[in-house]
């Protein structure tokens, strides 16, 4: 048809038709180009057990089975710790392995008591040769300093400079053998030390060693950031690990967290590391204390995994 020949009418639907294809091959190449996000979805087994021996080492396969990545296991007692046992069950599950790693008050890397303090060290760096046994990646935690240790002060300058020194040990060690650790951020009722991820970020510069990251947890962070993406995003590479916990430590996705909004800075940092989901067993008396967990807060141990992983795989899918 030539132009002479096309009506207004003809001509205005061939602009329109024009401008639409173009529009949706732009939005096409948008879609294309956003970076996927490539986490790795962990569950810790304080869900199952506060305590993981060689007894428990089948709860890996079971939780393959639900299709993680992987498992994360705490760090308490050292000495109920079974190496070699969790690294085959690992390897025959396929299973990525981290560790949540907690610092008694007798081993302390901000005590006034250069003894205490010493012996903090070197659980750090036992924690980081049990990690690297295990065939596992990253011990994360509040490493800096007992959880509830509340003495009802700010923290000092000694104690932040006892904690670089510490970490700085720690780091070495783990360049050593070859993981890396990462410092948790804690609500105001559980550390006076790192309430925010600024303050880890501080810390973790402070040290200055490749091997020392922070971690972000977002129950906590839902009580202490303004913004808990902004967090994501200030932190950037320096994120090494993540806990994506609901607010009230229930099934990712039932609560008040910004999940899309927390996903979406996860991908524009290019995070690659680990989504791990942190909940206690709630029939376990001690760790039920220690949580302050008074009531329910899921049906199920194995919903709250199996629901969870669904529902943070869809939220990274749509990031």
């Amino acid at each position: 048809m030539s132009k002479k020949s096309m009506t207004r009418r003809g001509f205005v639907g061939t602009v329109a038709a024009t401008a639409g294809a173009a529009s949706l091959s732009t939005a096409q190449a948008a879609t294309e180009a956003k970076p996927p996000l490539k986490a790795r979805f962990g569950l810790n087994l304080l869900v199952y057990t506060a305590s993981f021996t060689k007894d428990q080492v089948d709860l890996i396969k079971k939780v393959a089975d639900m299709g993680y990545d992987g498992v994360e296991i705490l760090f308490g007692d050292l000495d109920v710790l079974d190496a070699a046992a969790t690294r085959r069950a690992c390897e025959a599950a396929k299973m990525g392995l981290t560790a949540c790693a907690i610092m008694p008050e007798n081993a302390s890397l901000t005590s006034g008591d250069a003894a205490v303090r010493q012996k903090g060290v070197e659980r750090l760096k036992r924690i980081v040769d049990i990690t690297a046994e295990m065939g596992g990646e990253a011990a994360a935690g509040p490493l800096y300093a007992p959880v509830r240790y509340l003495p009802g002060r700010e923290r000092t300058l000694e104690e932040w400079k006892w904690a670089v020194d510490g970490l700085r040990a720690g780091a070495e060690h783990a360049e050593r053998a070859k993981i890396f650790l990462a410092i948790e951020t804690l609500n105001r009722f559980e550390t006076y030390m790192i309430n925010t991820n600024a303050d880890a970020l501080k810390l973790v510069r402070e040290v200055n060693h490749p091997s020392l990251k922070v971690q972000i947890d977002t129950f906590h962070a839902h009580i202490e950031e303004k913004d808990t993406a902004a967090a994501i995003r200030a932190a950037g590479p320096l994120l090494g690990h993540f806990h994506s916990c609901e607010n009230d430590r229930g099934v990712p996705g039932t609560g008040q967290v910004r999940w899309k909004e927390i996903f979406a800075a996860l991908r524009d940092i290019h995070y690659g590391g680990w989504i791990t989901i942190e909940s206690f067993a709630t029939g376990i008396v001690d760790l039920c204390a220690a949580a302050c967990i008074w009531r329910p807060i899921y049906d199920s141990a194995d919903n709250l995994a199996v629901n969870g992983l669904a529902f943070l795989k869809s939220m990274a899918r749509s990031a």
